[in-house]
């Protein structure tokens, strides 16, 4: 599959629709023009009547997509037929169904049945001979309760990106089995990208004997053709490969684009499937979740910022602002904090990627003029020195350049670590998987002179924007900021440097 595509009309037989009807893939394919090219394991899943699947896969391979396109199918070519997709988030969910409305909307009027329900978090249809109480339905929730319809004939259920539930993993699975068992036909599919050696997903997943009803697939990112350049190759030689080797061997510029735009171990987990053991992380991930707003139940809406002017509606403390200017590919990340007197809270995020530094500094202006933070901390480093010049003689006091030496990345893990201890009395942040990943990624490493590194890469290549942008969203707060060490001794030898290319990379 290449993507969501345009479908159009295409003279059928009612032999042929007869012969197409027998499979949800056949269905689609045959019903679009140009065709939806589905890939191998996209079909798979569509066939698949395992009464237990989990999918353990990569970013980005059309799995949104293809649940919905296999939702759609069934209720059209099924009576008395639901299926229930829960994601982490809501708009997740809402995706799905905007993709099922997208492949109704486009298929032949006399191969679809009439819709009885057309909202944002479902589809219903009613029979073919336009019964309603046998009709059809494809339900999108949050990561809430699963509620079965008790009479359905066939019941399929998704919990989609699971290992992302936090806290709700373990009671939305423990409500899902019940429902399950009531209907005479269906599934429960669980499909997520790894995060950490943590949760229900990993649970499942890692325990072969213990859920060894369980139909296990791994889908990487060399078996979809938009990002290798030869699938069956790859699938025969780029397991026994380093992931360095086989990007190189196999990847599409695409794939490239995606790799260097990442450090290595969060690549490794995004689109290759590694469990990374969190038990290094200086923030685990049990940790960070006891942190994460609900968004089930409004608090996050009520919570965050849609704007500027909202962010200073909503501020009821001191607010404070951190800016980490992205390398290379990297977005920019700003993150504002209001220290509300009973906790912090994340009212604003935003990202600036590919964006030039003349604009970048007419959003902090914005955001310094608009939003009045008491505090803005910005990195200096590098590429953020001019920028971060310009803003320090435009406001003064008000924006705080910090140059990203060990020291200081030391003393703002410290004092984040410090918030996400206290739980919710804490800090709060969004239910935001990038932020969550780039938090949980970052390691407290001991250098060769004995002090700590705090990093989230193993090579050469930048990454944890976010993390960092909430770092020093929290130290503009901070009492004590400005005494923050704004230099250190150089302990690197001449050589070491020129090998480095400058100090500011050995840094």
């Amino acid at each position: 599959m290449k993507g969501p595509t345009i479908i159009t009309e295409k003279e059928l037989t009612s032999d042929v629709l007869a012969e197409v009807l027998a499979t949800e893939s056949g269905y689609i394919e045959l019903l679009s023009d140009p065709a939806v090219e589905f890939e191998d394991y996209q079909r798979e899943f569509l066939e698949a009547t395992e009464r237990f699947q989990i999918y353990l896969k990569g970013r980005q391979l059309g799995f949104s997509f293809v649940s919905a396109a296999r939702a759609l199918a069934r209720s059209q070519n099924l009576d008395d037929y639901t299926c229930i997709i829960a994601s982490y988030k809501l708009d997740d969910s809402k995706e799905k169904i905007r993709y099922a409305k997208q492949l109704y909307d486009a298929l032949p009027d006399q191969y679809k049945k009439r819709k009885m329900v057309d909202n944002a978090t479902s589809l219903e249809f009613v029979d073919k001979s336009g019964r309603k109480s046998t009709g059809t339905r494809i339900i999108a929730q949050g990561k809430g309760p699963i509620r079965g319809k008790g009479s359905n004939n066939v019941l399929d259920i998704i919990l989609d990106e699971f290992a992302f539930f936090g806290s709700f993993d373990a009671p939305v699975y423990t409500s899902a089995v019940p429902v399950l068992t009531r209907v005479k036909h269906g599934s429960l599919t669980i499909i997520s990208t790894p995060l950490g050696k943590v949760g229900k997903f990993y649970e499942i997943w890692d325990g072969v004997k213990k859920f060894r009803n369980y139909k296990r697939r791994t889908i990487y990112w060399w078996d979809f053709s938009l990002l290798c350049k030869d699938v069956p190759r790859a699938r025969r030689e780029a397991p026994d490969m380093h992931t360095l080797q086989r990007v190189e061997e196999f990847g599409t510029e695409q794939l490239h684009e995606l790799f260097n735009a990442m450090d290595l171990e969060s690549f490794q987990q995004e689109f290759e499937c590694a469990f990374i053991d969190d038990s290094t992380s200086y923030f685990p991930l049990a940790m960070v979740y006891a942190c994460v707003m609900d968004d089930e139940n409004g608090e996050q809406d009520q919570l965050m910022a849609r704007d500027l002017k909202e962010l200073r509606e909503k501020t009821i403390g001191s607010l404070g602002g951190g800016y980490d200017v992205g390398r290379r590919k990297d977005a920019s990340e700003l993150v504002s904090l209001d220290d509300t007197g009973n906790g912090k809270v994340l009212r604003y995020l935003a990202s600036y990627k590919q964006s030039d530094f003349e604009l970048q500094e007419r959003e902090l202006s914005r955001f310094l003029e608009i939003a009045k933070p008491l505090r803005l901390c910005i990195d200096e480093t590098g590429i953020g020195m001019q920028m971060a010049e310009g803003l320090r003689k435009k406001y003064g006091s008000q924006v705080e350049p910090i140059p990203f030496t060990n020291a200081n990345k030391e003393a703002m893990a410290i004092a984040l670590h410090k918030e996400f201890e206290k739980g919710r009395a804490g800090i709060l942040i969004p239910n935001d998987r990038d932020l969550i990943s780039q938090i949980v990624a970052i390691k407290r490493e001991v250098t060769s002179t004995g002090a700590f590194r705090y990093s989230v890469e193993r090579n050469e290549k930048h990454h944890g924007d976010k993390f960092w942008a909430l770092a020093l969203a929290n130290w503009a707060l901070q009492a004590k900021a400005k005494e923050i060490v704004l230099e250190e001794p150089i302990t690197v030898t001449y050589d070491d440097i020129l090998n480095q290319g400058s100090y500011f990379d050995y840094l």
